[in-house]
């Protein structure tokens, strides 16, 4: 038996019995270093004294590190004479390493071997479990570069013997040896597409989709934690740094899901209109003007964006005609800008619109009260400028993936427009659509969420009885999450499978990063807003819920409902009753207006609510009913127990 030397984590020499055995840790590095050489550029070689002492000790003073040298090797010599072994040859000029005196870890990452693809791959995995020299102190600058260098080329080997391996992986061993090597990727590449979809599979494949959403996630905040934007023109300098990061030169071809490539046209044109629609005199309607020149100025340090220039944008908002304007001169996005009266303070409302759907993808207003603009004037500037590179970002990625998937696209409308109708057929014909966008691209996020929405619909549809419908739910949002975990709509449909599934604090959280990923996206809002009614916090629905309907005004039927649930919760009945009364299809709600005009002494009313819910569910009942339904506190329970009681059920 030989003595080992191990480098891949902790770097240390061990006994034939497996037992650690002392040796100068210089010594040891010096062996990995000459042993690498050896390994790259072929055995026997001797390598000069005074280039070995520069690379352990890094020092312009030659008489210094030589004689630091020298001692080492005086350590070096008589360690070994107790080992009765040479494992470093050292002559008046030079060092050589004998590789036949040890066995090594680093010889065997090197080794080709013949076990076949999975084979490598699987030693590969057991090698570089630890990062090479993990445990080692004291390093020199050349030490380190030197590691830093060797590291990437062991993750180059690994991710070569993965992409062979790949397609030879039948059984569950094999598909867990792919995810292990792929997450010993990950951990030094976290942003590679490849990878990321290699680990989706393998998860899927395993059933465990929930597991790789959370890697993902905790791997995004990680991330997002790093960029605490200052002022100013930094603040621009770091945005202009996140903006560009993901994206594509502009040069390069992107492929598309069909095989074939799509060259990206030129820059999305971003336009900042100064503010109109006031009255305002004074120093205010200069300052706010002022302050949307300095962000456009600013901006203009992005890469990935065209920002006009103020005096077009101030012609342009001058302009009888602005929609001709920004056409002619292929204007993406608009940040129409006005100043507003509001509950008698003066503010600058902002909204950032993509010109060529009219779709609001921003808003935000900002207190202009006395002073606060002046002072307040770079806050509300960097502001401005993080969330427009922010949201532009977000939203060219979204098109280019849709123009990607084209058919893939076609199919997802069709699924949006059925599944918000809440009727089972509709739901069911949106699910078909949702599916046949998965058969274009199978993690096309988008679809993935849709089908996750149909499954919770039909759910709620059939007085909440099927169990499978929620499970089928959850699995298809944690897909929708781990394909692209940027898409809020992923988190929105995961937060409202967990309320159904009893997880109500893990809902909330769902539903919070939600709105944090999009704090414009009102169905999310408005999904946030339910999940609060049932987590026994009212009041705070009821604020989300006005917030959703203020985003989207001529609201869906779902926002109506939910505020009318906020409303009963709060013991509104008639406020509750107002806003069913607004909904374009009432009968979902047909319950909760029995409840409510029960619990209003109207029992007429009641009784007729309470027999149009029979004709459809004739087999309802209420504990059956309120078992299935989560509330996190008993209140609500008895709340509507006694409202349904009294209606007649």
């Amino acid at each position: 038996m030989k003595l080992r030397l191990e480098s891949f984590g902790e770097l240390r020499l061990l006994d034939p019995a497996g037992q650690p055995a002392a040796f100068p840790e210089k010594g040891l590095l010096a062996i990995c270093y000459l042993l690498d050489r050896d390994l790259r550029d072929g055995a026997g070689s001797e390598y000069p004294r005074s280039a070995l002492a520069r690379f352990l000790w890094d020092s312009h003073d030659n008489s210094d590190i030589m004689a630091n040298l020298r001692k080492t090797i005086s350590r070096i010599q008589a360690r070994q004479a107790e080992l009765g072994t040479e494992l470093l040859v050292f002559t008046a000029t030079g060092a050589r390493v004998r590789p036949e005196a040890f066995v090594d870890d680093l010889s065997e990452l090197a080794n080709p071997g013949g076990e076949g693809a999975l084979g490598k791959l699987r030693r590969l995995v057991a090698i570089l479990r630890q990062d090479f020299l993990a445990g080692l102190a004291d390093q020199s600058v050349s030490t380190r570069q030197w590691i830093a260098g060797q590291r990437d080329r062991h993750m180059a080997v690994l991710v070569d013997a993965l992409k062979t391996a790949l397609p030879t992986a039948r059984s569950r061993e094999d598909v867990s040896l792919i995810k292990e090597a792929a997450l010993r990727i990950f951990r030094e590449a976290p942003d590679d597409e490849n990878i990321r979809r290699i680990l989706l599979e393998a998860y899927e494949s395993e059933g465990q989709l929930e597991k790789a959403r959370r890697l993902f996630e905790t791997n995004k905040h990680e991330l997002g934690s790093a960029f605490d934007i200052g002022l100013d023109v930094q603040a621009l300098g770091e945005i202009r740094k996140i903006f560009a990061g993901g994206q594509p030169p502009q040069s390069a071809a992107v492929p598309l899901s069909d095989g074939g490539v799509r060259i990206p046209g030129p820059l999305p044109r971003l336009v900042l209109l100064p503010p109109g629609g006031t009255d305002a005199v004074g120093v205010l309607p200069m300052l706010s003007g002022a302050l949307i020149e300095d962000v456009t100025i600013g901006l203009c340090a992005l890469n990935t964006v065209s920002v006009v220039a103020p005096h077009t944008a101030d012609r342009i908002a001058r302009n009888a005609d602005k929609a001709e304007l920004i056409q002619r001169h292929s204007i993406s996005y608009v940040l129409d800008t006005r100043l507003t009266d509001h509950a008698g303070v003066p503010t600058l409302f902002v909204q950032l619109i993509h010109a060529g759907s009219d779709e609001v993808i921003w808003a935000e207003r900002f207190s202009l009260e006395k002073y606060e603009l002046i002072s307040h004037r770079r806050d509300i500037a960097r502001r401005i400028a993080r969330e427009l590179a922010g949201q532009v970002r977000r939203h060219e990625t979204m098109r280019d993936s849709f123009e990607g998937n084209s058919a893939a696209y076609h199919s997802y409308l069709l699924g949006l427009r059925d599944v918000k109708r809440l009727a089972l057929p509709d739901v069911r014909r949106s699910r078909k659509a949702f599916r046949e966008a998965l058969q274009h691209s199978a993690h096309f996020a988008p679809a993935l969420s849709g089908l996750s929405r149909t499954f919770l619909v039909e759910w709620l549809l059939t007085a909440r009885g099927d169990s499978e419908l929620l499970g089928l739910a959850e699995d298809y949002a944690n897909r929708a999450i781990v394909a692209d975990p940027s898409f809020a709509a992923g988190f929105r449909e995961l937060g409202v499978a967990k309320l159904y599934l009893g997880d109500i604090d893990e809902s909330v959280l769902a539903l919070k990063l939600a709105e944090e990923l999009s704090p414009h996206y009102a169905d999310g809002i408005a999904s946030y807003a339910d999940t609060l009614v049932h987590a026994s916090r009212p009041a705070d629905a009821l604020a989300k819920i006005e917030r959703a309907i203020s985003l989207n005004p001529l609201s869906p039927t779902d926002y109506l409902w939910t505020a009318a649930g906020a409303n009963f919760a709060l013991g509104h009945y008639t406020e509750a009753l107002e806003q069913i009364s607004l909904m374009d299809d009432r009968t979902p709600a047909d319950r909760l207006s029995a409840a409510c005009w029960a619990m209003l002494g109207d029992m007429k009313n009641a009784r007729i609510y309470m027999r149009k819910v029979r004709e459809i569910y004739p087999d309802f009942d209420v504990d059956k009913w309120l078992s299935v339904v989560p509330f996190k506190e008993q209140w609500q329970k008895e709340q509507y127990r006694e409202a349904l009681r009294r209606a007649g059920f």
